[in-house]
């Protein structure tokens, strides 16, 4: 074969690689990266666009893990990773610098973990060949982020649109009990990942799956060598046996990026698919079987134990002189809790932090201001000395995170907030000092969660677990009564808040802003408001009313006027305008939106158009909206109400989302057409 048939042998080799990466995605395939450490195939080298997703910066094509243990007079771990990534857009030349976090206490005494064998490459397809640069030891560092963690930092060469890049380390750990959570999906698409590991029989854990239908498992029966050093004399003798193991290999392909981006949710580390393992037991020949893993009961008293914590809840009330003030005696259990947050918030203010522990009382109450621990503890105390009952409820932020189903642990919780005993009612109530008000089971957004842990009652285990997202009824009901005369409408609106719609009346009140509903019709024009009343529930704040009288004026072109019949918007835009979705749509909290209305039309005009009625509601009924319209005499009557019973929405029903909101925004948009009648 001469030079010019190798030439436009080689150039028709890479014209089909070009031309397979693009007809793989085309006809419904996909990408099959080799898996061979350090030789990407020409299909990769070539790939400029990932099929199921075009927008992808870059696609990790392979994330190949493997944890071993290793025995020499005791256990360790040994975690080896290798992965390849391909850059498709120059915005994803960032995924060239890496950073590997590692857990290494500046306490040398309490284990370490380190990091080693680091290696890397970057490979760019030039001129029809592939140009490979490596990582230099020089390249990497070693840096301390704080008293617990180290990182190991560097950034490949060469790095650029089209390049493919690989690295690979291990992780050396002398906590052997500890196996980290194996992330299977990343912030971009990955093709394939696969993790094995080999666990010896003496350790039993619990594995629980997140995305459990995105990956596959294989199990087997393995063995492990080991060393026992016996020390005899002035020397020392290796004696080698071997460990049965459980060998077990869990893979995933083509799985799509997990964007951080995503509006409507609170945390998407709470869906990322992976694997956690937490050690049951231990079940040592000499010891037989010892259980390791802790219980929430065991949560329960590490914090009982801890000065931060449980020694707080005997904490001497730094205001009792204000007490007797207070006259309790007269007060029944409403303005009592009114009565011990008034005086909470005018001795401390909150310092726009969420704690779980008090690391300094003296502080808080030298400089008067502290987390919401510090102010919920001293809270906890004045309801106390008030007769009332209180006991904390732990939990993890929503932005931090879901508590775990089944790994208890106490570094997963952050904050807590107070359970208020009526002992009248027999129930709870739930406060938290961070709000600016006493509105009973009303609490902070950030704190909504559907998994929080009352502490130190003496109700039954099953008891201490409640769902702080459905405490209260979130409505807001609207009622207008107006009178057209010409393209001028009066009337007189009634708002009534409840929960979480009440908290935000208050506080846009707080803030300077007078009116609780301001999102009049764009087409309705200087929106005149007069004889303006509040009513707060001063025994509860979670109910408000508000009424006004109103003027305004309908749109009016020619001989026509147009006139939206709900007056006042209740949602005036849809904000899911994402074609797709894979995360849970979460809202803040469930809510309901009503509106009664009765418009009485102008004299001199008919009806040319009127919108239709209309219900519309997801497959399980979660979410509905209905519109209807009626028409009797010169007047139209109107019922709208929109129901959302569910703070997640799945992905899988995001279409039926997009469809119940654009119709909502529809509705609320919808406009009766006037037309001036003929003179007789």
């Amino acid at each position: 074969m001469n030079h010019l048939s190798v030439v436009c042998l080689r150039l028709f080799c890479l014209c089909a690689a070009v031309s397979l990466a693009t007809w793989t995605y085309a006809s419904g395939g996909s990408l099959k990266p080799n898996l061979k450490y350090g030789k990407p195939s020409e299909e990769e080298l070539a790939l400029k666009v990932y099929g199921p997703d075009s927008s992808a910066v870059a696609v990790c094509l392979f994330h190949l893990g493997e944890t071993e243990y290793e025995y020499e007079d005791g256990f360790s771990l040994v975690t080896k990773h290798q992965v390849r990534i391909k850059i498709l857009k120059p915005q994803g030349v960032s995924w060239g610098n890496v950073e590997i976090p590692f857990y290494a206490p500046a306490d040398q005494d309490k284990g370490q973990e380190r990091a080693s064998d680091v290696e890397g490459c970057s490979y760019n397809l030039e001129n029809g060949k592939t140009v490979k640069a490596k990582l230099k030891r020089s390249m990497v560092s070693e840096e301390r982020v704080n008293q617990y963690y180290k990182v190991v930092k560097f950034s490949l060469p060469s790095v650029k649109e089209g390049t493919v890049i690989e690295y690979s380390y291990q992780i050396h750990s002398d906590y052997f009990s500890q196996i980290d959570n194996w992330l299977m999906q990343q912030e971009i698409p990955v093709v394939f990942n696969r993790y094995k590991i080999s666990i010896p029989d003496v350790f039993v854990y619990n594995i629980e799956f997140r995305g459990r239908d995105k990956i596959s498992i294989k199990e087997g029966k393995g063995d492990m060598r080991a060393t026992w050093n016996v020390v005899s004399g002035m020397s020392s003798v290796a004696k080698n046996f071997t460990i049965s193991t459980r060998e077990l290999e869990f893979t995933s392909e083509n799985l799509p990026g997990l964007r951080q981006d995503e509006p409507f949710c609170w945390n998407p580390e709470d869906y990322r698919i992976q694997i956690s393992f937490d050690l049951q037991g231990t079940n040592f020949p000499d010891e037989g079987y010892r259980a390791y893993s802790q219980n929430w009961a065991s949560v329960d008293k590490q914090l009982k134990e801890d000065e931060r914590f449980g020694q707080l809840l005997s904490l001497r009330n730094p205001f009792r002189d204000a007490i007797p003030e207070l006259n309790a005696a007269s007060l029944d259990f409403e303005e009592k809790v009114v009565a011990a947050f008034g005086l909470l918030k005018s001795r401390l203010a909150w310092n726009g932090e969420y704690r779980l522990l008090c690391e300094d009382m003296d502080k808080v109450l030298e400089t008067q201001a502290g987390s919401n621990a510090d102010l919920n503890f001293i809270l906890m105390r004045i309801l106390q000395d008030l007769g009332i009952k209180a006991y904390p409820v732990v939990l993890s932020r929503r932005s931090l995170g879901m508590l775990p189903v089944s790994f208890p642990s106490i570094q997963k919780l952050n904050t807590f907030v107070v359970a208020l005993y009526n002992a009248q009612q027999k129930r709870y109530y739930f406060l938290d000092s961070s709000m600016p008000f006493p509105a009973l089971n009303v609490l902070p957004l950030e704190l909504l969660v559907n998994r929080a842990r009352i502490l130190f009652t003496t109700d039954a285990e099953k008891d201490k677990w409640v769902n702080l997202l459905n405490l209260s009824e979130n409505t807001l009901n609207m009622s207008i009564d107006a009178t057209m005369k010409g393209e001028t409408v009066e009337g007189h609106r009634r708002v009534k808040l409840s929960g979480q719609k009440a908290a935000e009346y208050l506080n846009g009140r707080l803030k300077g802003d007078t009116l609780c509903w301001r999102a009049a019709a764009d087409a309705l024009e200087g929106v005149e408001i007069r004889n303006l009343k509040m009513d707060v529930d001063e025994k509860n704040l979670s109910n408000v009313s508000e009424e006004l009288d109103f003027k305004l004026k309908a749109s009016q072109a020619g001989d026509r006027i147009y006139v939206n019949p709900m007056l006042f918007l209740l949602q005036g835009e849809n904000p899911f305008i994402q074609t797709e979705r894979v995360l849970p749509v979460e809202f803040p909290y469930p809510y309901r939106l009503s509106l009664i209305g009765l418009l009485k039309l102008p004299e001199g005009y008919e009806v040319e158009e009127i919108p239709e009625s209309s219900a519309i509601k997801t497959e399980d009924g979660k979410l509905q909206c209905k519109y209807l319209l009626q028409r009797t005499g010169n007047s139209v009557s109107l019922k709208y109400t929109f129901d959302l019973d569910t703070s997640i929405i799945p992905g899988h029903y995001y279409k039926q989302l997009q469809e119940i909101m654009n119709r909502a925004v529809e509705l609320n948009h919808s406009l009766i057409v006037l037309k001036k009648q003929a003179a007789e």
